[in-house]
């Protein structure tokens, strides 16, 4: 589904002296000069159970724009605006939900805004909820998760709730739901009407697989030179293959197969049927080298030339070593988010 999403157009002067005159203005003013620096124009609109959207208003000089002289940047996410949380029952249609958050802005402030023809996207999260039925088994996969690297980017594991790898044109974040949930938004619905216990006994095994879509990523996907990414240009099957792409590099998975084979016992007998026993042997340990210290630690430890063709012939066995154990852990927990039913 689509969570937050950041959108911006052109607009006039009228309209933005109408937004401006209801907002929080911030000066940065130079009184040697007696000259403002910049100002930063923003308002917040109130959702469901104390959601958010984020209205600012700025100079077009920003995106560029020159015909009308002003830009206006609406951001927020519509599911929790409308229902107050973002775990399930969501949208992926990204018109209809732009279209909803033009128009409370519009109902907010009694103006009209450009149709959306003439919008374009900043920012759009694809985030995907799984559930793996309870928490023991949401941990065991977060923390089965803690040496999984990504090419230029410095991942921080937080034991038993997330692992978040930030970058210039994405940022991925796999978390625990239900300790996310209580911890950013558990006291947004106290004393209200919202069924609290419920909504925790339903996340209670939920994980979820967040990416945030930056521009930049956007502009390389369509090769474009011009700065801007037009909402009608977009729609949730690229979005979504964005997401994907980027998890399967971030969790050693290969695309167009996803019929590959989990855990030591499995590996071993995989790697049996396709070796002989002697190479068989070597790949095992090779494998649970990787299970038992990481990819970073076992490169150190080979040459590079055995370390890569090891890596290639697992993955021609349909070996998944995105994951790593830890001695002190009875079990790890398997599943495959590529081939798994999103919560609905």
């Amino acid at each position: 589904m689509i969570d937050t999403i950041k959108i911006y157009t052109e607009i006039d002067k009228e309209t933005y002296d109408r937004i401006k005159s209801v907002s929080i203005v911030k000066n940065s003013i130079d009184y040697n000069s007696n000259t403002i620096l910049y100002e930063i124009v923003n308002d917040h609109l109130k959702g469901s159970y104390d959601s958010n959207l984020s209205v600012r208003i700025d100079s077009g000089i920003k995106y560029r724009f020159v015909n009308k002289g002003y830009c206006i940047e609406i951001e927020g996410s519509y599911h929790k605006i409308v229902n107050g949380y973002n775990s399930h029952n969501g949208y992926c249609d990204l018109i209809f939900i732009s279209e909803n958050l033009i128009q409370m802005v519009e109902l907010a402030y009694n103006i009209k805004l450009p149709c959306i023809s003439s919008w374009f996207l900043q920012r759009c999260d694809v985030a995907i909820c799984y559930d793996l039925k309870n928490q023991d088994n949401v941990k065991s996969y977060i923390n089965s998760l803690s040496r999984c690297s990504y090419p230029r980017r410095k991942a921080k594991f937080f034991y038993d709730e997330s692992i978040y790898l930030s970058g210039t044109t994405t940022t991925l974040k796999i978390y625990n739901k239900l300790l996310e949930f209580r911890k950013h938004d558990l006291k947004k619905f106290v004393n209200t009407d919202f069924n609290l216990e419920q909504y925790i006994n339903t996340i209670n095994g939920f994980i979820r697989f967040e990416c945030e879509i930056k521009k930049k990523m956007l502009l390389k996907l369509f090769n474009n030179k011009f700065n801007h990414i037009k909402l009608l240009d977009l729609n949730y099957d690229i979005l979504k293959k964005v997401w994907s792409d980027e998890f399967m590099k971030l969790l050693q998975f290969i695309k167009n197969d996803l019929d590959i084979v989990y855990g030591r016992e499995k590996v071993f007998k995989r790697l049996q049927e396709i070796y002989k026993p002697n190479k068989a042997n070597l790949l095992y340990n090779f494998y649970c080298a990787i299970q038992l210290n990481g990819l970073a630690d076992v490169k150190k430890n080979y040459s590079s030339s055995t370390y890569y063709r090891n890596i290639k012939e697992l993955k021609k066995s349909k070996v998944y070593f995105g994951q790593s154990y830890k001695i002190q852990e009875n079990k790890i927990f398997y599943f495959n988010p590529f081939k798994s039913k999103e919560v609905a």
